[in-house]
């Protein structure tokens, strides 16, 4: 059995492969877009309420339910975690694990720790425009980089730590045999590799959508407006949807 590291390695690699066949075909230009529930031409501080208002934003019930269903029965599938077993009774248990892995990361990492470390735990896209080497690099470096609450780089402390405390925390409910120290390590690890896939989705998502709706029909449009989570992937194409968080507090800054 590949371990969820490597499967996220392979993927990882898959991806850096895919993205510049993809963007080959992509003609058509992209605005630099924050990664973030405001739009606007200008960066948004935000402020501790604001941090909460995004951590709230992030754990919608679609897509814990989508997201957390679709993990925990791909762990199922590949048989992560032996100890809790199959069937209905293991696949709760997976997808409870998840649950709390989830929500506990996102809780540490999107209001708790960018608030006490004064972060702003989004990722702003660089953009269309520029070198595919340069948005790679910039994308993956988001994982040790981001940014303070007055603009300027950072270690992104509140990634790295809220991570290791999630995972270290996750021994209290894991089977026997996938706790200690090793175990956790490999857990922050495979967590940070997402975090790595998941900049790379945000920063090249909108020009893939971009080559999909060259050839979309005037039906899908309309039924993609209707998605309650439409604007989250590409806002760019949304304005109307877009709406300014509670507690953000708008600076003359370019992201």
């Amino acid at each position: 059995m590949v371990s969820r590291s490597r499967q996220q390695w392979i993927s990882l690699l898959f991806a850096l492969f895919l993205i510049p066949t993809l963007l080959a075909a992509s003609g058509a230009p992209q605005k630099l877009l924050p990664d973030a529930p405001s739009y606007s031409a200008y960066a948004a501080t935000l402020t501790g309420r604001g941090k909460f208002d995004l951590f709230l934003q992030r754990n919608s019930p679609q897509e814990i339910l989508l997201g957390t269903t679709f993990d925990a029965g791909w762990a199922q599938l590949t048989n992560d975690w032996p100890g809790y077993g199959q069937g209905m009774q293991g696949f709760g248990k997976r997808w409870g694990a998840l649950m709390a892995d989830r929500e506990t990361r996102s809780f540490f990492g999107t209001f708790l720790l960018p608030t006490l470390l004064h972060q702003d735990p989004r990722y702003f896209r660089m953009g269309a425009g520029r070198p595919f080497s340069r948005r790679l690099a910039y994308a993956l470096s988001r994982v040790v980089v981001t940014r303070k609450d007055d603009g300027r780089n950072t270690f992104n402390s509140s990634l790295v730590l809220s991570t290791v405390l999630a995972k270290s925390l996750s021994n209290a409910y894991y089977p026997q045999q996938e706790r200690g120290f090793s175990h956790t390590m490999n857990r922050v690890e495979g967590s940070l590799l997402g975090s790595a896939q998941g900049y790379l989705l945000r920063e090249f998502l909108p020009d893939i959508i971009g080559i999909c709706r060259k050839h979309q029909s005037k039906w899908l449009e309309r039924q993609e407006r209707k998605l309650p989570f439409s604007r989250n992937f590409d806002p760019d194409a949304y304005p109307e949807l877009a709406r300014f968080p509670k507690g953000t507090q708008v600076a003359a800054t370019q992201p």
